[in-house]
């Protein structure tokens, strides 16, 4: 069962999801510091606890933080959902990962694509990190706010995206083309790599590679910040 520490990601869950709270924990001594908070479980209806210093850092598994909430598991859209949705969503804007591992990572880019206008994230369910404690946390509370696909075969989903219209573009430092050189204004998923980059599968199955522009004696990027700069060029190109 995740927890959630940092104080935004608590409040976003309390006032979005409050029905996947299951109990706010506070650790005694910081009842003040915690108020907003505790009045805002009471107005959801979950119930809350003060707990010893040691009771709370054994519970909650931190012993530098003073509140925590306890809640359920993250939903995941179904693969097939989601599918059986696209054709009364519009232009729809997709970020599919490949290989995302790092829960650092996944977390930036969860706060990135709340951000940007994302309408989900595909994760595939094999090399992939999920959403877990420190994605949340990480994310500031923005995992509160997308919509995220898990899927059995990355390629084979992507496949069924092109189908229905979807365009998809692979992000790659080797890509012909500048990521702001191509139409982003219709049915868009990005694909992204994590370390290694995209599986030689991905990027056949994409429709073209693109790339940002960087310095060519250091062209590598970190995958969170080519998603929040790939992201923004998308929502520029929209506005």
């Amino acid at each position: 069962m995740p927890f959630l520490f940092n104080r935004n990601s608590i409040r976003e869950a309390l006032k979005n999801h409050p029905g996947k709270a299951r109990r706010l924990l506070i650790r005694q001594g910081h009842e003040r510091l915690s108020e907003e908070l505790i009045e805002e479980a009471k107005r959801q209806g979950v119930s809350y606890r003060v707990l010893p210093s040691e009771a709370f850092a054994k519970k909650c598994g931190s012993p530098r933080s003073h509140v925590c909430l306890e809640r359920d598991d993250f939903d995941y859209t179904g693969q097939d959902t989601f599918l059986d949705r696209l054709d009364s969503m519009g232009p729809v804007f997709l970020g599919a990962l490949d290989g995302v591992q790092d829960p650092q990572n996944l977390g930036n880019i969860a706060r990135s694509a709340a951000c940007m206008g994302v309408d989900a994230l595909i994760l595939p369910k094999d090399r992939s990190c999920v959403i877990n404690d420190t994605v949340a946390n990480i994310s500031r509370g923005a995992t509160e706010f997308i919509e995220v696909v898990r899927v059995t075969n990355l390629s084979r989903y992507l496949d069924a995206l092109k189908k229905r219209g979807i365009f998809c573009y692979g992000l790659d430092e080797r890509g012909a083309t500048a990521i702001w050189e191509v139409d982003l204004r219709g049915p868009v998923c990005l694909v992204f790599g994590g370390e290694e980059g995209l599986r030689r599968l991905t990027k056949e199955t994409c429709d073209t590679l693109v790339r940002i522009p960087t310095n060519p004696s250091f062209p590598s990027l970190n995958v969170a910040t080519s998603f929040a700069l790939a992201c923004y060029e998308v929502m520029k190109k929209r506005l």
